[in-house]
Order: structure tokens, then C-alpha cells, then sequence
């Protein structure tokens, strides 16, 4: 009987923290604030629990969900290469609650997809993605959402972020780039991607619009540490220097030559990496307008 007692117990504590492993597990799925952008799928908790990780998610805030006729701002967030969006987000999500900010979080396949797709292709694949989901929201009842997004870019996501900048000044209020490997220098006249030469031939055809962006905010950050040439590919070496640090450096001159209102910041020590600074700097940022 003892034995039967103990057996009892041990099977009733498996069973007690296999269910609270699972909780824990489902948790983020059973979030009902992140919604799947299509307003169709998702709808259910079964949808959330089994959708995709890689599916494009919208984090509507409690704080929009209960006056969603008030304007809210659209905040884009672009992850690293192989990043999840949803990961880099959740970041934001209190000052998402505070300041009525709805989370666009894609997951991006930023590599060209075979031999036959060019790296400027599949940049511009990219950027048509991230306007269709951004179009999507705009949308979507009842949300009243101004025409212009923020943005926040890391890595592989701000090379993304702020090459979507260039293309749509008119569609965005402010930039927050973190730590890009690469940059199109809006002052050089390089082919694109390394500089905006032939830019219109990757734009459908608009030309760059200089003036245009002069109406964008730019952050542009990166760790002291983030020094490795290994770390980023050769081909932009002339145009922006050899190493992360330096390339985000001659990318915030431009911008100051070209009169955009920008700021230039480093994070002593820090290597390549998303830190509470950075998003601390990107909240104030998209605040001070």
C-alpha cells in the first residue's frame, strides 16, 4: 500500500509538471494580442497553437484592442537573417501597451531563394513583402492607423529596414537601424545595392527621392565591439568601409550630408547583439516627434 502511495505520487507529479511544461510551452500562443496578420487564419486558439513560427504576426496591444478608433502606430520590426520576428517584438511589447503601438512582425527569407534570384531581387522580394503585410493592417478593421510606420531593423532586418526607407520615405515617420552588415549609401553613385545608382531599376521604376527623405528620422546604432571584418561580406568595402562599426558610421554621415535628421550612436562593448539600450534609444526615438 506504502509503495502503491509513493507511485501514486510520483505519476502525479509527472503528470502536474508535464501539464505546467506544456502551459509554459503554449503560453505565447495562447496570447491572444498577437494575431496572425490575415485576420481570417489565427482567428481561433487551434489556429495560433499550430501556425507556423515563421508566419507573419500583428501584436495589437489591450490598450488598442479597447479604443481601437483612437490613431494607433504601426511599428515594422525585421529580425536577423534567420531571426523570427515575433522574438525581436516582444522587445517592444510594453511600450507597445503604453504608447498604442501595433507590432508588424515578419519573419523574412532576406537570402536570394536559388541561383536563378539576384541578391538585388530578392531584396526587393523582401520589400514588396513587408508593403503587402503593412497594406494588410492599414486595412484591417477597426484599427485607425496613420499612413506613416515606424521602423526597427537588426542585422540582416536593418539592411532590409532602412533599404525600405529609401524606397518609401513617404510611407515612413522614423527609422531605427541596429547593426547592419550593409548599407546602400544614399550619396553614392555605385550600382545599388552598393550605392543608388540604377535604384529606379529596383524600385518599380521610382527614382531615389532625396528630398523625401529628408522628412524620415533615422537612428542609426551599433555595438564598439561589432569590429569583425570576417563578419561582413567584402563587395561593400569601399563604399562603407570594412567592418560594422565603420560602415554604420559613414552611413550616418551620409544621411547628415544629405540633411536628414538622424543620430549616430554606439554601445561601448557591445558586440553584435540586440541590448536593453538599443531599446530604450528606439522607444525614445520613435517618441521624440
Amino acid at each position: 500500500m506504502r509503495i502503491r502511495r509513493v507511485l501514486v505520487g510520483i505519476l502525479g507529479l509527472a503528470l502536474g509538471l508535464g501539464i505546467g511544461a506544456a502551459s509554459f510551452a503554449l503560453a505565447p500562443a495562447l496570447d491572444g494580442r498577437w494575431q496572425t496578420v490575415d485576420p481570417v487564419r489565427g482567428a481561433t486558439i487551434v489556429d495560433r497553437v499550430t501556425r507556423n513560427e515563421r508566419t507573419p504576426l500583428l501584436f495589437v496591444p489591450d490598450s488598442v484592442t479597447r479604443d481601437p478608433a483612437t490613431a494607433a502606430t504601426l511599428v515594422v520590426v525585421l529580425p536577423g537573417l534567420g531571426g523570427i520576428g515575433r522574438d525581436l517584438a516582444q522587445e517592444f511589447v510594453a511600450a507597445a501597451e503604453a504608447d498604442r503601438w501595433l507590432l508588424l512582425a515578419p519573419s523574412p527569407d532576406y537570402d536570394p531563394k536559388d541561383a536563378n534570384e539576384s541578391l538585388q531581387a530578392a531584396d526587393l522580394r523582401v520589400d514588396n513583402l513587408i508593403v503587402a503585410l503593412v497594406d494588410q493592417v492599414m486595412e484591417r478593421p477597426p484599427l485607425h492607423v496613420p499612413p506613416a510606420i515606424d521602423i526597427i531593423g537588426l542585422s540582416r532586418g536593418a539592411q532590409s529596414a532602412h533599404r525600405s526607407a529609401l524606397r518609401h520615405p513617404d510611407r515612413v515617420g522614423a527609422l531605427a537601424s541596429f547593426a547592419a552588415g550593409t548599407y546602400t549609401m544614399p550619396t553614392s553613385l555605385q550600382p545599388y545595392p552598393l550605392g543608388i545608382g540604377n535604384f529606379d531599376v529596383w524600385n518599380h521604376p521610382h527614382p531615389f527621392d532625396a528630398a523625401a527623405l529628408q522628412h524620415v528620422r533615422v537612428l542609426v546604432g551599433v555595438g564598439t565591439a561589432d569590429a569583425n571584418p570576417a563578419d561582413v561580406v567584402r563587395a561593400w568595402d569601399s563604399v562603407g568601409g570594412t567592418i560594422r562599426l565603420e560602415r554604420a558610421s559613414r552611413f550616418a554621415e551620409a544621411l547628415q550630408q544629405l540633411k536628414v535628421p538622424s543620430r549616430f550612436q554606439t554601445y561601448p562593448g557591445v558586440g553584435h547583439a540586440f541590448t536593453p539600450a538599443m531599446r530604450a534609444d528606439t522607444i525614445a526615438w520613435f517618441l521624440d516627434d
